[in-house]
This record gives C-alpha cells, sequence and structure tokens, in this order.
C-alpha cells in the first residue's frame, strides 16, 4: 500500500493552481497544518461534528437515484429514478467534503457510506463511460436536458456534473488510495474526449460535439484529474473546453441562450470584463488560471488581469459577494450593487476564494487573498449557521425580515431543493487550513491568520512554526519559529489592503471615510523592525534560528466606510467594519444588535438586517 502521506500530497496538489512539485509557490496541504485554537478551530470542529454528517444525511434522495439507476441497468424491475439536471452534482460536493474529513479525522461509518456510494455510481454507469441518470433511464425533461444526451449541452449540466464527480473522486482517492469512483471518472473523461473531441458513432451521429458546457466545471476539474493521475489526456480536455468557449458555439437568445450568459460571447483570451452567471464565471477563471499554472504560460494572464481589475473595481459587494443580479444570478451593470435586492450566493463567494488563491499561487500578490479573506469571513462563512445545520443560498446586505430572499425563506433553511450552496461551503471550510500558508525554496509566505502549528519544508531546512492568535477577532500575531538548522530565508507576513492604506479592500471602490490610527508593527526577539512591502506582504529576510519570535500587531479599529458615489445604492450611507470584517445592524425580537454580517440571522428567525446604514438615521440617533 503507498504510504498516506504520498495522498495527501496529490490532494495538495489536486486543491491548487500550481504545480506540486517545483520552484513555484505551492502550499501547505490542509492535512499539515494543525490548528490549536481561536476562530477556524471552533469552526473545523463544528464542521466535522455536525455540518458533514448533516450533509450526507440529507444526500439520501441523491444517492437513492443511483440505486434505482443500477436496478434499471441490471433489468430489474424498479421505480425510475426522479429525473433531474444537477441533483447528482450536490451528492458529488458532500462526497468530496466527506473525503477531506476523512483525512483530518479517520471515521468507518463515514468511509463505509462512500464505499457503498460509490459502488452504486459505478453501478449506474454505461459500459462506454457515460453517466447522467435521467438520460440513462429514459425519463429526461427534454427542455432541461434534451431529447438525447449531449443534445443540450447549454443546459443540461451533464459535464458539470462530472466535474464535481471528478473532484469527489480525486479526493477520495487522497483520502483513502481506493480507486473505484476514479476508475469511475477517467472513464468517463475518456468517453467525453471521445464524445467532444473525436467523435462517437453513438453519440451527435458520430460527430464531434466540438461545444463548451453550459455551466463550467469541468475544465478545473481536468485540470485536478491531470494533477492525480499524471494522464495528459485531462489536462488537454480543459485546455480544449476552454479554447474552444465562444468559438465553436455561441448562443442567441435570451436567459440561459444569451451569450454572455455562460460566458460564450467571446473566446476566453478575449474576454475583458466579469459577466453572465457569477458561478459559472469564477469556476471559468479558475480553470484558466489552473491550466496557465500547470503549462507554465500566460495564455490567459491577460485576459484574468482585466477581468478581475473590473471586478473589484465595480461588481463586488463590501462582503466580497458576487452577483448583484438575482434574476440571472449573475453580474450586473458596472456599479449596479443593490443591498435587499443582491443575489451573492454562497457558492459564487466560495469560487471567488478558489480563483483568487489560484491567482496568488500564479503571481505572488497578496491583493488576491485580500479579496479571499473579505469574500471567506463576510459573504462566505454568512452562507452557514453557526451551529453548522443552517444554511443561506442567498446573501444580501438588507433583510426586512418578511422578504423570502433565500429561496423562499425569509432566514435561514435546513437544505435546498437545489442544495449547491450547503456542500460547496462546507468544502471549502474543510480545506482552509491548506491557505494559511505557501513557501517557495527559500521563502514562506503567511497568507491567513490562525492559531496553528505547521512544518514548512525549504530546501535547505524545515521550518517548524507555532502561531498563537485571535484573529480576526484581533490582529496581534505571534510567532515562534524553529528551523531545524540556523538559515537563511524570507518570512513573507501578508499586511491587508484594509491594514496599510485608506481602502477596505483593492479596486478603490470602498474606502474609509473617518480618522482613525491604522498601520501594522513588526517586532522580532522583540525589536522592532523596518520590513518592506512587496506585493502586498512585509518581508523579514534575515538568518533565523531556533526560538525565534515574531510578533505581527495589524491594527484594527472600527471604521466607517463608503462606496464609490457611482454605486448609487449606497449613496448618504456607511458600513461599518473591523479589520476583515464587515458589520451589520440586526433586529431581533425589537432589540437591535451590531455584530459580524457572518453572524447574522442566528439569534431569531425572519430578522431585520441592513450593512448599509444611513448617515440621516446615525446623525438622528
Amino acid at each position: 500500500m503507498i504510504k498516506k502521506t504520498f495522498f495527501f500530497a496529490v490532494a495538495l496538489a489536486c486543491m491548487t493552481g500550481c504545480k506540486a512539485f517545483d520552484k513555484s509557490i505551492r502550499p501547505i496541504p490542509f492535512t499539515d497544518v494543525k490548528l490549536t485554537n481561536g476562530f477556524w478551530k471552533e469552526r473545523m470542529q463544528t464542521e466535522l461534528d455536525v455540518t458533514v454528517p448533516f450533509s450526507v444525511e440529507h444526500g439520501a434522495p441523491a444517492v437513492e437515484r443511483f440505486r434505482r439507476c443500477a436496478e434499471f441497468l441490471a433489468g430489474h424491475e424498479t421505480e425510475l429514478p426522479q429525473t433531474h439536471r444537477f441533483i447528482s452534482s450536490d451528492l458529488y460536493k458532500v462526497m468530496e467534503g466527506v473525503a477531506y474529513s476523512l483525512m483530518l479525522r479517520p471515521n468507518e461509518k463515514l468511509e463505509t457510506w462512500m464505499d457503498n456510494t460509490i459502488s452504486l455510481i459505478a453501478a449506474s454507469q454505461k459500459e462506454d463511460g457515460y453517466l447522467y441518470i435521467s438520460h440513462i433511464c429514459g425519463n429526461p425533461n427534454p427542455d432541461e436536458m434534451g431529447e438525447k444526451p449531449y443534445s443540450y449541452v447549454i443546459h443540461s449540466h451533464e459535464l458539470y456534473n462530472m466535474g464535481h464527480l471528478y473532484e469527489a473522486a480525486v479526493a477520495y482517492f487522497a483520502a483513502t488510495g481506493k480507486r473505484q469512483l476514479l476508475d469511475v471518472a477517467e472513464k468517463s473523461a475518456k468517453h467525453i474526449n471521445k464524445v467532444f473531441f473525436e467523435g462517437d458513432p453513438n453519440y451527435n451521429d458520430g460527430k464531434p460535439v466540438n461545444q463548451a458546457p453550459g455551466h463550467e466545471e469541468i475544465e478545473l476539474a481536468l485540470c485536478k484529474m491531470y494533477r492525480c493521475t499524471g494522464e495528459k489526456l485531462y489536462l488537454e480536455m480543459a485546455r480544449k473546453f476552454l479554447e474552444i468557449r465562444g468559438v465553436t458555439f455561441v448562443p442567441d437568445g435570451e436567459g440561459v441562450n444569451h451569450p454572455q450568459y455562460a460566458q460564450q460571447h467571446l473566446p476566453v483570451k478575449e474576454q475583458r470584463e466579469a459577466v453572465g452567471h457569477c458561478v459559472r464565471a469564477i469556476y471559468l477563471y479558475t480553470g484558466m488560471a489552473q491550466v496557465d499554472a500547470i503549462t507554465g504560460k500566460a495564455d490567459y494572464t491577460e485576459a484574468l488581469d482585466a477581468i478581475w481589475e473590473d471586478l473589484v473595481s465595480s461588481r463586488i459587494h463590501i462582503t466580497g459577494g458576487l452577483g448583484a443580479d438575482r434574476r440571472v444570478e449573475g453580474f450586473g451593470e458596472k456599479y449596479s450593487l443593490p443591498n435587499k435586492e443582491a443575489y451573492d450566493e454562497t457558492c459564487a463567494a466560495c469560487a471567488n476564494v478558489f480563483w483568487n488563491n489560484a491567482m496568488f499561487l500564479a503571481e505572488g500578490d497578496a491583493k488576491y487573498w485580500d479579496i479571499a479573506e473579505i469574500s471567506l469571513f463576510n459573504n462566505a462563512l454568512a452562507g452557514i449557521s453557526l451551529s453548522g445545520d443552517r444554511f443561506f443560498y442567498v446573501n444580501p446586505l438588507e433583510a426586512d425580515g418578511e422578504y423570502k430572499f433565500n429561496h423562499g425563506h425569509a432566514g435561514r433553511a435546513e437544505w435546498f431543493g437545489c442544495a449547491c450552496c450547503p456542500p460547496n461551503i462546507s468544502r471549502l471550510i474543510l480545506q482552509t487550513p491548506g491557505y494559511m500558508y505557501s513557501h517557495t525554496d527559500k521563502d514562506i509566505y503567511v497568507t491567513l491568520y490562525a492559531g496553528n502549528e505547521v512544518v514548512v519544508p525549504l530546501r535547505k531546512c524545515k521550518v517548524q512554526i507555532a502561531q498563537q492568535t485571535n484573529y480576526p477577532q484581533d490582529g496581534n500575531v505571534s510567532m515562534t519559529l524553529n528551523p531545524s538548522r540556523e538559515t537563511a530565508f524570507a518570512l513573507r507576513l501578508r499586511i491587508p489592503t484594509w491594514c496599510r492604506t485608506e481602502e477596505f479592500m483593492p479596486g478603490n471602490l470602498y474606502t474609509f471615510c473617518d480618522k482613525a490610527e491604522s498601520g501594522y508593527r513588526i517586532c522580532v526577539n522583540g525589536t522592532e523592525v523596518e520590513a518592506p512591502i512587496e506585493k502586498g506582504f512585509a518581508v523579514i529576510d534575515r538568518t533565523w534560528k531556533t526560538g525565534d519570535v515574531v510578533k505581527l500587531e495589524l491594527k484594527m479599529p472600527s471604521r466607517h466606510v463608503v462606496a464609490d458615489e457611482r454605486v448609487k445604492e449606497d449613496a448618504k450611507c456607511h458600513a461599518v467594519t473591523q479589520g476583515p470584517l464587515v458589520y451589520c445592524e440586526e433586529t431581533v425580537n425589537e432589540e437591535t444588535y451590531t455584530i459580524p454580517y457572518y453572524t447574522w440571522a442566528n439569534k431569531g428567525d425572519n430578522s431585520k438586517m441592513r450593512v448599509w446604514i444611513s448617515d440621516t438615521t446615525t446623525e438622528e440617533e
């Protein structure tokens, strides 16, 4: 049996946007970062104790569909599975989360559930590799899925489902070394390659489909498959799906058939603005960044940089949320950022973290994690209750306690008919320790502060780091470094935009309107040091020895923020922030509280909430 440490290394390569073993910036696997106390320790405990088993319980209807499909393929009499486009993808995300949880804490019951579910999935796959229950069992909804397999790629979610299957397969292989789900995934990928790029007589009259999926996901998943298996075909498939988008097929219609909805209006290299459905777009950009990182090329860098600048300067909410236009779950026009009507899907915030992390690993610029952190601590974490078993699909910046903004709920929901968001935030939380450190041969990057212990492998030595902090409740961070031998290297500490400029986040969309003591201070072994800022990191380059202590003070006063005057919805209003946290005003049972935005709707049902406070209201109070 191959050592489990190998599988963890594979997991590292799969979940990041960089090569696993080269001179690029590479993160420390989440399995190698031991949380010791504080914010993330508490969240992880809730995730493992509550959210993961809760998600498994709610995955039962999707598992039942596979049971019925397997029975159907075996020729047994059975009730046909429920017709559904994407419920399988929700299950695959649950399974991915379970795989990550097993890396952190073995659980025989969960592993047995995984093995049983995987057996049903394998038994539901056609011999040629096709795996989409409604078409296999002959009960599709033609308006949503097409009459035949791959006949309505723009909307069927056939490839989207497979992308999430691939991610789950790679994660479970990394966790256990078991290949059954990975074999299903590889069989599927080779089938899709034949049908879409070579031609298969059993599909599309034998002609290559040669069309990019309406919902992106398979592109980034194929990158993970490549890193896991080393099979160059999967990387080439990812690149092909990117290259044909907006080239071989450009839709002409409205809704899901609008050319911008699924980013099919232009070839990806020519795109310069964030448009269309948010989750689809950000998954696309993540795939582009990953292909660039793997190949070592910059084929998509110009497009990605322009899109990122467009997004952070005109299309992102102060909570890091994406999706101003709830009609299409997408980006609105520049500076159109409504509050009560905002969509800001939890999945979009998760995707925003994935994308910005990939951009950071490719370019080494802290600005990407400045955005990722705000999305993570605000919009993403708002998507799950403090108890770990209630969820937001939609994350507005204002609520009146009556409007049922959350897919039929005026507050949090136990689950959703379209349950993409709960397992997405779950799998994100499980991976969060892996966002805390990264390194090159001679540099250590600290990107996310938390109480933890880790060993960073540099070329000349290994460096054990013990970090103590209450971040984000305060900005005091202490790190004790113990290199295996006295060695020179650079420790790079991310100094967030909100701490060193008059902006809350990069992009100049949200700026501070008050005066406060901001800034930061760094001491090494009790002596204050001047550390030059490079790409948003304070760089301490010295010869380190066992027992060296670095103390970082990120000043974190409460600040008032105003939006760019072109954001009409926030005119004559201000928001309150402290460090990376955005605060809101919440009224529950006639009691009004000021708490962090991510904690709202935990005190009772149907509470009232607002992030942006009228300046007139403040003056009257």
